[in-house]
């Protein structure tokens, strides 16, 4: 929600390419809080910052705060600090796992407003499983004191190796009848049967991809190789390389639950891919 990150991280990209994302994702982590930090981190001229910004006033996403230190040693009208706004919509979550799940309302920030765990088995399907997690979202939002259209995007987390173009799942070992489905448009009109409100983003990613994703930037940011090892029904790992997830080449950067330990033995853990995939972007 706070604009595409690229391979490495790195969201201030320079010049007339600095979209008003990179702006926003410079506000967040504190890199630039002023027009002119802004303006001498991208290189955009003052009337393109100003633009770019305008857009994100409109949108909820950026406020203004209190002025910040005077820099120039002539004195001057201290400059206007920029924040972001956390609290003009919220987010819906989900971490589906093989026989059960957990979702949640959050704001933007992180703070969880409502959350539920249940039953859910994924072998009953996508379609009967993002059903229910629909009604979940309904319900929760209600728990939560948020109306539907306060929601600006849904993230949900899946035991199998993700296409993130498509936000479809490849040959996923534990998840029947999910290969290639449409995941992304169905929890949307889930969401839309169930509360009423218009479709929304929908984020699908491998749910140790996003674990180690949030764990790195909000406990370790400084650290530039991180992973993290999931063990549940199956073993499965995130990789996040300079701020940005590793993925390989078809996505199976992280899955570890077969690895060669032999000339013939094999983990029979019931996950996919092999550890030789990490070292070598998924060529083996």
């Amino acid at each position: 929600m706070t604009g595409r990150v690229g391979r490495t991280g790195k969201t201030a990209r320079g010049g007339a390419q600095s979209s008003a994302g990179d702006l926003l994702e410079l506000v967040r982590s504190g890199r630039a809080v002023t027009r002119g930090a802004l303006q001498q981190m991208t290189g955009l001229s003052r009337a393109t910052v100003g633009q770019r910004l305008d857009r994100l006033f409109r949108a909820g996403w950026l406020r203004e705060g209190a002025g910040g230190p005077v820099d120039s040693p002539l004195g001057g009208r201290p400059a206007v600090t920029l924040e972001f706004d956390g609290s003009h919509a919220v987010v819906l979550a989900a971490d589906l796992d093989t026989r059960h799940a957990r979702a949640a309302v959050l704001t933007l920030t992180g703070e969880i407003l409502a959350e539920h765990s249940g039953t859910l088995v994924v072998e009953d399907g996508p379609e009967a499983v993002l059903a229910e997690l629909g009604r979940w979202f309904a319900r929760l939002l209600d728990q939560a004191g948020h109306r539907p259209e306060e929601v600006c995007g849904i993230g949900l987390g899946v035991p199998g190796p993700v296409d993130s173009e498509t936000g479809q799942v490849i040959q996923p070992p534990m998840m029947t009848g999910w290969d290639g489905y449409d995941i992304r448009g169905r929890l949307s009109r889930a969401f839309t049967e169930h509360t009423g409100a218009p479709a929304v983003p929908v984020l699908v990613d491998n749910d140790a991809n996003l674990m180690a994703y949030g764990e790195q930037r909000t406990g370790h940011p400084d650290c530039a190789a991180f992973v993290l090892v999931k063990v549940s029904t199956g073993i499965g790992a995130g990789v996040v390389v300079d701020g940005a997830l590793y993925r390989g080449i078809d996505g199976g950067a992280g899955d570890i639950g077969h690895i060669r330990v032999g000339t013939d033995a094999l983990c029979r853990c019931g996950s996919y891919g092999c550890l030789a995939a990490v070292a070598s972007g998924g060529a083996v």
